[in-house]
């Protein structure tokens, strides 16, 4: 039986990545590279410093790539993009049985920002950003924080997430791990679980 879930944001929560897309296409504008959403978005699959690493690589960037994604990035309006669908549904019925859920991301403080708008704030016992400064997935720190904070059976912990680097720090954790599969991402680590919709969640936690 699973008591608690840690949640990825982007990708997983929300679907940012359209919008993330656009703001990574709008940096990569102002250093004169005009590239394809398509292939900004497979690169973003694996992670947003991925993508600024290679793009810089590739298009000999000198100046500040990251700065410049999320200054477009944090200036998207919260009200522009939505959670997946089930997503809030999900979290308050597992809420309501007596589960916990818990963000683990990467994203900053803008967190808040997309959780407040859809009135999806209280859903979650903790939210782990960027400001809380822990290494970055795969690196299990975060995910071993949540655990250790809040007493946490690792038998009864689920991580959900849509990159490899869920899976890799899930493991690493010594927990599980489900794939929401939303960007149908190549893999070499197997989760635990694969789910196409949030909905499926309810066969694996036995809402």
């Amino acid at each position: 039986m699973i008591t608690d879930i840690i949640w990825d944001f982007d990708g997983t929560l929300f679907d940012t990545y359209p919008s993330m897309t656009k703001a990574f296409k709008m940096a990569l504008r102002d250093f004169g590279v005009n590239e394809s959403e398509e292939n900004i978005l497979s690169y973003m699959k694996i992670a947003s410093t991925y993508a600024v690493k290679q793009f810089k690589e590739i298009y000999k960037i000198e100046g500040d790539l990251e700065g410049r994604f999320h200054y477009y990035d944090n200036n998207i309006n919260p009200e522009d993009v939505l959670p997946f669908p089930y997503a809030k549904e999900f979290c308050e019925e597992f809420s309501k049985n007596g589960g916990r859920n818990f963000i683990v991301t990467h994203r900053d403080k803008s967190t808040y920002d997309y959780l407040k708008v859809h009135q999806m704030e209280t859903l979650f016992t903790d939210i782990i950003t960027k400001q809380n400064g822990f290494k970055r997935k795969p690196d299990p720190e975060g995910f071993l924080y949540v655990l250790n904070k809040y007493n946490i059976d690792k038998e009864k912990v689920l991580v959900v997430g849509d990159r490899e680097l869920e899976i890799i720090g899930a493991k690493n954790a010594g927990i599980k791990v489900c794939l929401y599969n939303t960007n149908n991402i190549s893999y070499e680590e197997k989760p635990d679980y694969t789910i196409n919709s949030i909905n499926e969640l309810k066969n694996i936690v036995l809402l």
